[in-house]
């Protein structure tokens, strides 16, 4: 069995499904096969906020332990383990762990490139689990600022690609598109209504979905593109300078090159997804919100932002005075 096919979480669950069945066939008890699938549904739950910018050949030690912080937070949100402060235990941590070991023996031991995950688990031990806060990276308000000063210095410059390249970033930073979503643009998917741009796009599986963005942040791009596609809304926005699509490899460049010119030493492009939602927690905006602006199939992968920090306390108390 090949160990990936491409999508990150289509791989996770076809080893899960073949996993599954493993044990039924190895005669695991009842309860050991639920509690397992419990863990390794919560895994690929995990996974989904990472899956624009990963394969399963990525997955490596801290990415474990960044699991272990997720459900950590998760538990600690829903009010569970109060005389633990808000925490797993240790030895549910070892147990969670010990069925992901056990589903990435299986995947290790079955794969056809015997591609071995066993090594990452050598020395990922519970005491060394990354702490919740070090899980996410996303650029705070000093890094926004600088970027979007960047992007509108290119612009004076002139030129259709520092439009194009100022709409993407725009789309993820201020919209939370994937960057699947966002190279795939043209001028038809975007409709003004009021303050709010909604945009029309094929979400993962091929869903359609709406995503929104507030219309003062990407005015400028839309009118450029606008004016240049005039006639023919259905060209694509985000294609090369000889007028090939634009495809991840390309945008992580760019937009490498752009972060680095602002002074900006994080990388990635989902970092600026993250950017959107941890904002939006910030500003203490429920959970339930902030899901649907993400697009997120479950609440669960919105949790993962929703860490309280002392600003939004401060500003929830002092509210009403």
């Amino acid at each position: 069995m090949k160990l990936s096919n491409g999508a990150m979480i289509d791989d996770l669950l076809r080893w899960f499904s073949a996993y599954k069945k493993n044990m039924v066939a190895l005669s695991y008890s009842n309860n050991t096969i639920e509690l397992y699938s419990r863990a390794i549904d919560m895994f690929i739950e995990y996974s989904r906020g990472y899956q624009d910018e990963m394969g399963i050949y990525d997955i490596k030690s801290s990415y474990f332990a960044g699991f272990l912080s997720f459900m950590d937070e998760l538990a600690r949100l829903r009010g569970k383990n109060k005389e633990n402060g808000f925490h797993l235990s240790k030895s549910t941590k070892e147990t969670y762990l010990k069925a992901i070991r056990s589903f990435f023996v299986f995947i290790g031991d079955n794969n056809d490139e015997l591609y071995n995950f066993e090594r990452f688990f050598r020395k990922n031990r519970v005491a060394n689990s990354s702490k919740p806060e070090e899980k996410i990276k996303y650029l705070n308000e000093e890094e926004i600022k600088r970027l979007k000063q960047t992007l509108e210095e290119l612009k004076k410059r002139g030129g259709r690609n520092a439009y194009r390249n100022a709409l993407l970033i725009k789309l993820m930073l201020f919209g939370g598109l994937r960057i699947s979503e966002a190279i795939g643009v043209s001028i038809r998917n975007f409709d003004e209504q009021g303050s709010l741009v909604h945009i029309s796009i094929l979400g993962k599986g091929g869903k359609k979905q709406v995503a929104y963005v507030a219309a003062q942040e990407i005015c400028d791009e839309l009118e450029y593109f606008r004016a240049e596609n005039f006639g023919d809304k259905e060209q694509p926005i985000m294609i090369t300078g000889g007028g090939k699509p634009l495809d991840r490899t390309n945008a992580y460049q760019i937009v490498s090159g752009i972060y680095k010119r602002a002074g900006i030493r994080k990388k990635g492009l989902h970092i600026l997804r993250h950017t959107l939602a941890m904002r939006l927690t910030q500003r203490g905006v429920s959970p339930i919100v902030i899901q649907k602006v993400l697009r997120h199939s479950s609440l669960a992968t919105t949790t993962i932002y929703a860490k309280a920090t002392e600003q939004t306390v401060a500003e929830v108390l002092t509210s009403n005075r």
